[in-house]
């Protein structure tokens, strides 16, 4: 773990982690909670997880960062905003939830085009739903997902999900095992989570 990845941790564990009673997107109770936009709108992590995801998609052949609104907006914005202050062009791009019913009708906001390989970022990931959507959307447009890369896995079956769509890059920064929660997971699913 790097500088970054070390405050970017704390900054989730002061701002965003919450111990409780709570009821997930999915309908699931939890014990937690991670407000990924807690940290995401916040000037003193917004940096932190540009340079994060550039660090970790420097390496590969990409032409496009992005992933399902709401929450990957704010992450998009931040990757390329690194890729540029490292001379680095970047296209972002992010999925709407529901087709646009005006204007351009667009399913998918940004400049990509049949062919681009594209990394998918998310804030959390539970089982893996709302990345699945960006990744659908992508590969309908004749994009190649490179990766999927979160901010924290819940460790609930995202990566298997992935996998079972073809998707076999898939990188959590952080997991809820880093935030002190106990989870048990089967070991090759928690291999893949790494």
């Amino acid at each position: 773990m790097f500088d970054a990845e070390r405050q970017l941790l704390r900054i989730i564990e002061e701002r965003a982690f919450k111990r409780g009673n709570f009821r997930l997107a999915s309908g699931a109770e939890s014990d937690y909670y991670i407000d990924g936009k807690m940290i995401e709108v916040f000037s003193r992590a917004a940096h932190l997880i540009g340079e994060v995801i550039f660090e970790r998609t420097k390496h590969l052949e990409i032409d496009a960062i992005g992933g399902l609104e709401v929450g990957a907006v704010p992450l998009t914005t931040a990757a390329v905003i690194s890729y540029h202050l490292n001379d680095r062009v970047m296209e972002g791009f992010w999925v709407r939830d529901t087709l646009k019913s005006h204007g351009t009708k667009k399913l998918v906001e940004g400049k990509i085009k049949p062919g681009d390989r594209v990394v998918i970022v998310d804030d959390v990931i539970t089982k893996g739903g709302s990345a699945l959507k960006a990744i659908e959307a992508v590969q309908g447009m004749g994009c190649t997902v490179v990766l999927v890369l979160a901010l924290v896995d819940r460790l609930q079956g995202g990566a298997e999900l992935f996998r079972s769509r073809g998707v076999t890059q898939y990188q959590p920064i952080f997991t809820v095992r880093d935030l002190g929660v106990t989870v048990d997971v089967p070991s090759e699913t928690a291999t893949a989570a790494r």
